[in-house]
């Protein structure tokens, strides 16, 4: 007796199993292009400013020397605007990004001017570490200029006596905040006295004597408070005496 061992049938995919796969497969596919597509960010379109105090757009795309009417996706460089704008006299801290919309977003820190000084021909800005950040183009509104001939080394004004200055007219502003509005300049002059110029509520010379410490600024609030509330208008104020006197 013979047996006959019957063929092995033919081995094939499970079609049950095909059609999931596929679909699996594509799911996957589209969710990656979803992604990439969401994760890519559109061309450049718009600068975007932000924490600007005095310094306006065009002012910094100026320094970047940027075309505004070129802003768009041909613009490259922008990566090294960072390093660029540090160097700038009025910035202390920035970063630029860019988002996913197209927008190229700088974000800026600038630093703040506390008085102007005048030396010479020369008119700056400087903060409060007496550390110059403009040189004849003053920006900030309603600073207290102080002249003279204080030496200027580098980006800083130098001396014990611009540093004294600077020192008691901070706490004075602080004690006396009124004063920052009527006061225009405080001048020392070549023989070492120092006169205060007012600007409100009227303008007058005023004559602090040798030396300007927080006493004779306490005089000078006391006499403009009095001399406003009797609307009594001087263009002299003598404090270099025990009394004041005006003319």
């Amino acid at each position: 007796m013979v047996d006959n061992t019957p063929e092995n049938s033919e081995k094939r995919p499970n079609r049950k199993y095909m059609v999931p796969l596929a679909l699996f497969v594509s799911g996957v596919i589209a969710l990656a292009l979803i992604l990439h597509w969401v994760k890519s960010p559109k061309p450049i379109q718009k600068l975007v400013f932000e924490g600007l105090e005095v310094l306006k757009p065009t002012d910094l795309m100026g320094f970047l020397e940027v075309d505004p009417e070129k802003i768009g996706p041909e613009m490259v460089g922008w990566k090294d605007w960072e390093k660029k704008l540090l160097t700038h006299p009025r910035i202390r801290k920035v970063r630029v990004s860019r988002d996913r919309e197209g927008f190229l977003v700088i974000t800026l820190q600038e630093k703040v001017a506390e008085f102007g000084v005048h030396v010479g021909d020369m008119l700056y800005e400087i903060d409060e570490n007496r550390e110059i950040i403009s040189q004849n183009q003053v920006l900030a509104e309603s600073l207290i200029v102080l002249s003279g001939d204080f030496p200027v080394t580098g980006n800083v004004v130098q001396g014990t006596q611009i540093e004294d200055i600077t020192k008691e007219m901070r706490k004075t502003i602080l004690s006396y905040p009124a004063l920052r509005t009527r006061i225009s300049e405080v001048s020392l002059e070549d023989d070492g006295d120092v006169v205060v110029y007012l600007k409100s509520p009227f303008r007058a010379r005023v004559f602090m004597g040798d030396k300007l410490d927080f006493y004779s600024m306490r005089k000078l609030y006391a006499s403009l408070a009095y001399l406003e509330t009797e609307n009594i208008k001087a263009s002299t104020i003598d404090l270099r005496g025990e009394d004041a006197v005006y003319h």
